[in-house]
C-alpha cells in the first residue's frame, strides 16, 4: 500500500495524472494532495503530506508526469521492502561533487529511466536495462519507506523549490542505499528551468550536506564540477562569484596543480 504525495497548483496536469495512477499503480493507495501555489516551500509541503500519510511507503511525486509502465505499484513495493534501501527513484546520479552541482552536469553519473516531454513532443526517451545504485536521486519521483522519512525528514531550511532532492537524497544516502530502477517508466512533461533562482538556491544550500563517507574522491571528476560551476558563476553573472569560486577551489578535492592554475585565473579575470 502507498500513499503518494504530490505538492500541487496545476489543476489539468493533477487531474490527469490521477487519472494515470488508477490505470496504471495496481495497488491499494492514497493521494495526498497538497495545494501550493506558492503558499510554502516543497520541503514544508512534502513534510505536511508524509505526515498525514496513512500507509507505511511513501511517494513524493510531481505532477507533471504520466506512467507509462502497468502495475509499477507493485515493482515500486518490491524495491522498498528491502530494509537497506532508502530512496527509489527514476532519475538521479552516483557522485555528490564538493561544489554546488546539478545532478545532470557530469553525463557519465546519470542513470535516467525517463521519457522526457518537451510540452507534448517527447525529445528523448531513457532507459536503463537494470536498476542502478546512485546517491543523487531526482525529485521527479522519490519513494521510501516512512521510518526513512521520519529519520531524513525534508529540510525545512530550504524554503523554496530547488535543491530539495539532492539535499535529501544525499542525506538518505549516508546510512540507506538509493537506487535508480529500471522496471518502472514515467512520462515528465517538463524540463525544469535552471535559471540564476536555481542557481542561487543550490550555492545557498550546498553546505547543509556532504557525500556520503563510503564515496571515494575522483578529482578528474571533481575538476570537471568545478569548471562547470565556474561556468554558472559567470553565465548568471554573480556578484560574488570569485568568493565563490576561492572557497571551492579546494586541493583536497582537485589537487594542487590545478587549484594554483584556478588560483590565477580568478585574480587575474
Amino acid at each position: 500500500m502507498l500513499s503518494i504525495i504530490i505538492s500541487s497548483y496545476q489543476q489539468h496536469y493533477f487531474d490527469a495524472l490521477e487519472e494515470s495512477i488508477a490505470r496504471s499503480a495496481g495497488i491499494p493507495y492514497e493521494i495526498i494532495r497538497i495545494e501550493n501555489p506558492g503558499k510554502m516551500g516543497i520541503c514544508e509541503a512534502y513534510n505536511k503530506g508524509a505526515a498525514a500519510a496513512q500507509f507505511e511507503n511513501l511517494l513524493f511525486l510531481h505532477e507533471d508526469t504520466e506512467f507509462v509502465t502497468q502495475n509499477w505499484g507493485n515493482h515500486l513495493l518490491r524495491n522498498l521492502s528491502e530494509t537497506k534501501t532508502g530512496i527509489v527513484g527514476l532519475a538521479g546520479s552516483t557522485y555528490v561533487p564538493n561544489v554546488p552541482f546539478a545532478w545532470w552536469d557530469h553525463f557519465e553519473d546519470t542513470r535516467i529511466n525517463i521519457i522526457q516531454y518537451r510540452g507534448e513532443k517527447a525529445v528523448k526517451e531513457y532507459q536503463l536495462k537494470e536498476p542502478a545504485a546512485c546517491i543523487v536521486i531526482d525529485g521527479v519521483f522519490l519513494a521510501c519507506r516512512k521510518e526513512v522519512w521520519e529519520k531524513y525528514p525534508f529540510n525545512t531550511q530550504l524554503t523554496g523549490f530547488h535543491g530539495y532532492d539532492i539535499d535529501f537524497s544525499t542525506r538518505v544516502a549516508s546510512e540507506y542505499l538509493n537506487l535508480v530502477l529500471s522496471d518502472i517508466t514515467l512520462k515528465h512533461f517538463s524540463e525544469g528551468n535552471p535559471d540564476r533562482e536555481w542557481f542561487n538556491a543550490i550555492t545557498e544550500y550546498r553546505p547543509l550536506f556532504r557525500a556520503p563517507a563510503r564515496q571515494k574522491t575522483n578529482k578528474k571528476k571533481e575538476l570537471f564540477y568545478y569548471l562547470k560551476f565556474a561556468q554558472k558563476c559567470t553565465q548568471f553573472s554573480i556578484r560574488n562569484r570569485k568568493r565563490l569560486l576561492i572557497t571551492y577551489n579546494n586541493p583536497k578535492f582537485i589537487g594542487y596543480k590545478a587549484c594554483t592554475k584556478n588560483l590565477f585565473k580568478i585574480i587575474f579575470s
